[in-house]
């Protein structure tokens, strides 16, 4: 059953939840924007039961409940879990969407109950372009693999910020004519060296980690070349299951890829999707970039487009576009890259 389209939206309850790590803060609204009531509830077993037991008592069937809660951290798993044992429509609402309604909003102000009113007021009208979630999303298993990219992206950020550092320290170190002034930036410099070795370590091991990690989703995609195994990694992490996603046009536009539509009349123009999963983004564009180096076809592909008159930027953008729609593809099917 599509809940989508079965799912009578004039009678349902629109849930949006604003969710943090120490607590999350709930509002319940009609598809008119009237308001049913609200909650902040600390995001342990006991607040999570609380909060169950006031949807309970405010008499809203699982049917007619629609449940959306902002961004993917962690820190909604636990929460996220006990809404799926009894409720059929729990949705992702990307944070992007709540910025842009607080933005059109006579009042930019930011607030958990504000914000809990935004994503249900999302739900309302996206409805049909945001993805639910699944139980799968929960299992040990994708919570584990989830968990290691998380971290591996946290160590590597961490590692971009120290090579900025040193870039800078060494320049101040040549252009210093201070002997203490030049002890000092030397001794930093030394000491970001030791602990790039250090995280350097910690990228090999995370990676061997989750080369052990990935099973048969997502591995077939280390067969395209330039996607390793983190790569892979994070694709699945981020993507949080394909079968959210009924047709590659919907995956597309939640990494956002797929270019919006902007009319006016007679006229009409497309724009760059910046509403999409910003971090399935970013994986996809470096996946891209690793194309072009290692792809024949793939960089025949960016040329012809250079050669049609599109600017290098555009070029890249069409060959994310390919790469992505490969990838759902290789998704669906559990195939190998078949060039």
């Amino acid at each position: 059953m599509n809940n989508k389209q079965h799912l009578d939206l004039n009678l349902a309850t629109f849930i949006g939840i604003d969710a943090h790590p120490s607590e999350h803060t709930a509002l319940a609204m009609n598809r008119f924007e009237e308001e049913k009531g609200r909650v902040r509830f600390e995001n342990t077993k006991e607040g999570i039961s609380q909060f169950l037991n006031w949807l309970t008592q405010m008499n809203i069937p699982s049917q007619r409940a629609v449940v959306g809660i902002e961004g993917g951290s962690s820190t909604r798993h636990a929460l996220v879990r006990s809404l799926l044992a009894q409720y059929e429509n729990v949705y992702e609402v990307n944070p992007l969407y709540t910025k842009q309604r607080r933005q059109f909003g006579t009042r930019k102000v930011k607030s958990d109950p504000v914000d809990a009113k935004l994503i249900a007021d999302v739900l309302t009208r996206k409805l049909a372009e945001l993805p639910k979630i699944r139980k799968g999303e929960l299992s040990d298993k994708s919570l584990c693999l989830k968990k290691l990219v998380w971290l591996y992206e946290e160590v590597t950020k961490r590692a971009t910020r120290i090579k900025n550092q040193q870039h800078q320290l060494k320049r101040e170190l040549r252009l210093s004519e201070s002997r203490q002034e030049k002890q000092l930036l030397t001794g930093i410099i030394t000491g970001n060296t030791k602990e790039l070795k250090t995280i350097r370590s910690q990228q090999k091991r995370l990676s061997a980690e989750l080369e052990k990690r990935l099973g048969e989703e997502g591995r077939n995609l280390t067969t395209v070349p330039g996607i390793g195994v983190v790569s892979a990694a994070r694709i699945i992490a981020h993507t949080n299951g394909v079968g959210r996603f009924q047709t590659v046009d919907k995956f597309l536009s939640y990494a956002g890829i797929a270019p919006t539509e902007r009319s006016s009349g007679k006229s009409k123009r497309h724009t760059q999707n910046t509403k999409g999963n910003r971090k399935l983004n970013y994986t996809l564009y470096w996946a891209a970039i690793n194309q072009l180096t290692r792809n024949v076809k793939a960089k025949a592909y960016f040329d012809k487009k250079v050669a049609e008159g599109k600017s290098k930027k555009h070029a890249l953008r069409c060959v994310m576009k390919r790469t992505a729609a490969i990838i759902y593809g290789m998704l669906k099917s559990g195939e190998a890259y078949k060039g």
